[in-house]
């Protein structure tokens, strides 16, 4: 929203409409300047949740250290006791905030405080009571399994936060068990898998997380605030679109001959054009267009790199691939230049229709 007023006074300034001398007064105002109270606020949440992480850390640590100096009940005790700590702190400092403020449950719920806080720390001690039963009494589990029930147990906490961070290690976590899961076993329901066929799943999964939120946050429904969580969104669609171009990059060399490339050539130019036409028409947004333009410039560069080892004339491919690379990245900055003024003329439109309603 910034961007887009800033863009929009940069428009009017060019056009004549604002005087030289005004300028920065209107800058100051579309994005003024933090004030001390805001920067001690920044800096109190970020001690914060930096205590928080170290704290938990610590505790790990220190009873890893002292594995066999502690006795089971003191280590089921210590972590225990700081997972109910940290749920009990959430509720106090929720309920307090809830009787200052009644009204004031979306904002609380959602940013960088202190209840939100205590739940990461429940979350990170959830994992840790987890990782303690199964080292405790060898339940034989698969390295996996520990990611996967820690990403299911703590859902619940994320939902309640309606927090980022707590939804980023869900994500996290999600990726990591599964990452686990396909270098041990490399097969789902007993059929074997590729690797590409492997970075097809991730890419896939990744892929219907980002739609799902993103339908979540447009649906109107009771709890839609609690899945407005932008950095999910992004990072799911950027590991997608990683996996993707990977997968093509592996597709254009020919890496496994095994595996009928085809299909997974059509997957990707779907899947991009579908992202691409989304969020050029239907949801006008510049971070999607951004990773879809990376990856296309990255599998062209693949295909010309592949002539380098064909070619008989190394160092004229080699000039050939960086003359492609400068035109391509330039071409992509200077269309997103345009596409960036489009959208905030378009926002600009919109927010005058608004005001005008």
């Amino acid at each position: 929203m910034i961007i887009s007023k800033r863009s929009n006074i940069w428009q009017w300034f060019t056009a004549g409409k604002i005087v030289a001398n005004n300028l920065n007064a209107a800058m100051l105002a579309a994005y003024p300047y933090p004030s001390e109270h805001n920067w001690l606020q920044l800096i109190a949440n970020l001690v914060l949740f930096l205590g928080m992480l170290l704290l938990s850390a610590g505790v790990i640590f220190f009873m890893a250290f002292n594995w066999d100096a502690l006795a089971n009940l003191t280590k089921f005790a210590i972590v225990e006791g700081l997972l109910m700590a940290f749920i009990g702190g959430y509720y106090l400092t929720h309920r307090a905030s809830d009787a200052s403020n009644p009204n004031k449950f979306v904002a609380f719920n959602h940013h960088w405080n202190l209840p939100n806080a205590m739940l990461l720390g429940a979350s990170i001690m959830v994992g840790a009571l987890l990782a303690l039963v199964g080292q405790t009494y060898q339940t034989g589990a698969d390295p996996w399994q520990l990611f996967a029930l820690w990403a299911v147990f703590i859902l619940p906490f994320a939902v309640i936060a309606g927090f980022d961070l707590l939804w980023l290690l869900v994500l996290v976590l999600v990726n990591v068990s599964l990452g686990i899961y396909f270098d041990s076993f490399a097969s789902i329901w007993g059929v074997k898998l590729a690797l590409i066929q492997i970075m097809a799943l991730f890419s896939l999964v990744n892929l219907s997380i980002h739609l799902l939120f993103n339908l979540a946050r447009r649906l109107t429904w009771a709890a839609q605030s609690r899945f407005q969580c932008p950095a999910v969104e992004a990072t799911s669609l950027l590991v997608s679109m990683v996996s993707l171009t990977w997968l093509m990059i592996w597709v254009v060399f020919d890496v496994d001959a095994t595996v009928d490339s085809s299909d997974y050539a059509l997957l990707y130019l779907t899947i991009m054009a579908a992202i691409f036409g989304w969020y050029r028409y239907r949801s006008p947004a510049l971070y999607p267009l951004t990773l879809v333009l990376t990856s296309l410039c990255a599998t062209i560069v693949s295909i010309f790199s592949r002539g380098l080892f064909e070619s008989h004339d190394p160092i004229g491919i080699f000039l050939l691939i960086a003359l492609l690379v400068v035109g391509l990245t330039s071409g992509c900055l200077y269309w997103l230049k345009r596409i960036q003024q489009e959208f905030a003329a378009q926002s600009s439109l919109s927010d005058g229709e608004a005001c005008d309603e």
